[in-house]
C-alpha cells in the first residue's frame, strides 16, 4: 500500500463552504463525500503508481492505452487537451479578463470562488466524457480502466483532518508493478512556453474532481 498525505485541494475555501452546508443540512459534507472516493482514487492511482506512460503523470493516461504507441505520443494528446480547454474559455469569456485570470490563479492553487470551481469541473467532465466514448473502440484502455477500479474495492475510505482553517486528508493507493519500457519523466521547463500553460492545464485538471469538491458543487451553499 501506498500512504498519501496531504493538503486537500483548495482546502481553505471548501472548509468554510463545508461548514455552511453543515449548518444547512445538519450533516457533515466530509462524511457524505465518500460515495465519490472511488473515482477519485482510481485517478489518483493512474496519476501516482499505474501510471503506462510517465513517472509524473496527470492521471488521464489509461485512455490512451492501447492506442498510443510511445509516451511522447501520449504528452502531445495531453498538451492538445490543456490548449483545447484554454482556447474554449477563451472564445468563452473573450471579454470578461479578469475571471480568465481567476481560471489561471485556481490552476496554481490559490484561492477560489464557486463559479471558477465550477468552471473547471464542468471542463474536466467533458474531457472525461470525449475520452469515455473512445474505450467502446479500445479494448485494451477499458480492460486497464476495469482493473484500476478493481484495484481501488476494498481501500479505506478518505480521512479529513482539520488543520486550523485548512483541511489534510489521508488516503492509500495499491501498488503496482511498473511497466517493462522506462517511463517517461515530463519536465515542464523543457517544453516550449505555450505547451507549459498546457501541460499545467492537464497535470492540475483532476483536483477539480475531488470528492469534497464534487459534494460542494453538488450541493451549493446559499
Amino acid at each position: 500500500m501506498k500512504r498519501i498525505e496531504g493538503e486537500v485541494p483548495f482546502g481553505d475555501t471548501l472548509a468554510w463552504w463545508l461548514e455552511e452546508l453543515w449548518l444547512q443540512k445538519g450533516v457533515p459534507a466530509s462524511q457524505r463525500s465518500h460515495r465519490f472516493d472511488r473515482p477519485y482514487l482510481a485517478w489518483e492511482s493512474v496519476r501516482l503508481v499505474r501510471n503506462p506512460f510517465f513517472e509524473n503523470g496527470t492521471g488521464f493516461e489509461g485512455y490512451w492505452v492501447g492506442q498510443a504507441n510511445s509516451a511522447e505520443e501520449v504528452l502531445d494528446a495531453l498538451l492538445r487537451v490543456g490548449r483545447d480547454a484554454l482556447d474554449s474559455q477563451t472564445r468563452l469569456y473573450r471579454y470578461q479578463q479578469s475571471f480568465r485570470r481567476r481560471l489561471i490563479n485556481a490552476l496554481h492553487g490559490e484561492k477560489v470562488d464557486f463559479d471558477v470551481l465550477a468552471e473547471w469541473a464542468i471542463t474536466l467532465g467533458a474531457i472525461l466524457g470525449r475520452l469515455r466514448c473512445n474505450i467502446h473502440r479500445n479494448p485494451q484502455a477499458d480492460t486497464f480502466r476495469r482493473e484500476t477500479y478493481r484495484q481501488v474495492e476494498g481501500l479505506p475510505l478518505i480521512e479529513y483532518h482539520e488543520v486550523g482553517d485548512d483541511l489534510q486528508q489521508v488516503y492509500e493507493i495499491r501498488d503496482s508493478e511498473h511497466p517493462e519500457r522506462p517511463r517517461l519523466y515530463v519536465d515542464p521547463n523543457h517544453l516550449r512556453t505555450t505547451d507549459q500553460e498546457a501541460w499545467q492545464v492537464a497535470a492540475a485538471l483532476g483536483k477539480f474532481g475531488h470528492p469534497l469538491v464534487r459534494e460542494v458543487l453538488m450541493a451549493k451553499p446559499k
